[in-house]
């Protein structure tokens, strides 16, 4: 017995050695072929539709040297004005349109959680910070799964372009103000990552340990990310959150910090079942945390909706128990989306679509449908806050003068 388990020893040590050679084969190669994320480039027309503006508006204030001289591309025998989304928030805040959180509105956390894979979570994080981003507002895109998929889609490659500290691990382990150190700058003037890599597993281990448990510093494993995200929220105006297809404790911490909580459910029998689970632990969550978790919405997005009769029923069974919970738009399962997902690239970023132009305006309306209702969200919780903060003054206004 004792030989057997010395040999299986050795072959993992030698496996793990001739993986590590090879790893670094692969990396070198990456790396050699590494290109930077760029943004899609379009017209003058389409660059004012974005800015709420005129074209002629545009150019007279490139003219007035209000804003930089414009790219120019060869068009055939004309020169073109091009623009992509960096410039088009420059020209928002020279004509004084650009979006933020109203004075009085603290950052909203929109977290995209669900027990389950395979549900859309990575994509709707990911686009949802995109749409976001393009509307002009202030967006930090936290990568809680250690599959890095959305790290990967910014042109992030984990062990190539990131070490220990990219990630959250810092953050939840020893102070929170490391968050900051996590931070990197992404394409998009107006939006942060904190990626994630492989490594970042360990975390759920980790806090789940008893010496964890009880470090008064730090606080009960479960709210830590809450904590971190004190540190640097003043800076965005919403912070948007993707989960591991888990409900360890890096789930948890995004659930605990979470203000509006976005889960995406397949009108599938198995994903329905499981909803009630995520429900019921969830309330237990709440009965533990009840003074550091301040989850005010959760809304429930249909995803990979087809039209067949099943998924007509479940939708129904599903409309029937969470009715006031549902979205009203959702996601059908696009050839576009699926090419989208399976190259790490969003549809907001793709200058020419890989299949029809009509399959790609379909996929684009549907993602600004979904987009544009979670928006929404947010903007009544900015308004609910603005509302208490009144009442609370008027209150306390009353209170002295009695």
């Amino acid at each position: 017995m004792q030989a057997m388990r010395f040999n299986f020893r050795t072959l993992c040590r030698n496996a793990a050695e001739r993986g590590g050679q090879m790893q670094q084969r692969l990396l070198d190669a990456l790396e050699a072929r590494h290109t930077v994320k760029t943004l899609p480039e379009f017209g003058i027309e389409r660059a004012a539709q974005l800015a709420s503006c005129t074209a002629n508006h545009i150019r007279n204030l490139e003219t007035r040297g209000d804003l930089p001289e414009p790219r120019m591309v060869e068009a055939g025998s004309i020169q073109r004005r091009i623009y992509n989304y960096n410039e088009i928030n420059r020209i928002r805040d020279a004509i004084g349109k650009r979006p933020s959180r109203p004075n009085g509105a603290g950052c909203v956390r929109v977290v995209f959680s669900n027990l389950k894979g395979g549900v859309a979570k990575t994509t709707m994080s990911l686009h949802f910070a995109q749409y976001l981003a393009r509307e002009g507002y202030r967006i930090l895109l936290i990568d809680a799964d250690p599959q890095a998929t959305v790290t990967g889609a910014f042109g992030f490659i984990p062990d190539l372009d990131l070490g220990d500290g990219d990630d959250l691990f810092p953050a939840l382990t020893e102070t929170p103000s490391l968050i900051t150190q996590a931070i990197k700058q992404t394409h998009w003037d107006n939006l942060d990552l904190v990626p994630a890599r492989l490594a970042l597993q360990y975390t759920d281990w980790r806090l789940s340990q008893p010496e964890e448990r009880g470090n008064e510093a730090l606080g009960p494993p479960p709210v830590r990310l809450h904590r971190a995200l004190k540190q640097v929220e003043n800076r965005y105006d919403i912070i948007v959150i993707d989960t591991p297809p888990s409900l360890g404790m890096l789930s948890l911490n995004a659930i605990a910090a979470a203000n509006l909580i976005v889960m995406p459910i397949v009108p599938h029998m198995y994903d329905i079942s499981s909803s009630v689970q995520y429900f019921r632990i969830l309330e237990q969550l709440c009965a533990l945390y009840e003074r550091e978790i301040n989850v005010q919405r959760l809304s429930i997005l249909l995803t990979k909706v087809d039209a067949s009769t099943e998924t007509l029923n479940n939708i129904a069974v599903i409309n029937g128990a969470y009715g006031e919970l549902l979205l009203s738009n959702r996601m059908s399962l696009t050839k576009e989306l699926q090419k989208s997902a399976s190259d790490q690239l969003s549809i907001y970023e793709i200058d020419q679509p890989r299949g029809s132009r009509d399959t790609y305006n379909r996929a684009i309306m549907m993602l600004d449908g979904v987009n544009t209702e979670i928006l929404l969200a947010v903007r009544q919780l900015w308004q609910q806050e603005i509302l208490s903060g009144i009442e609370a003054t008027e209150a306390s206004s009353a209170g002295a003068s009695s």
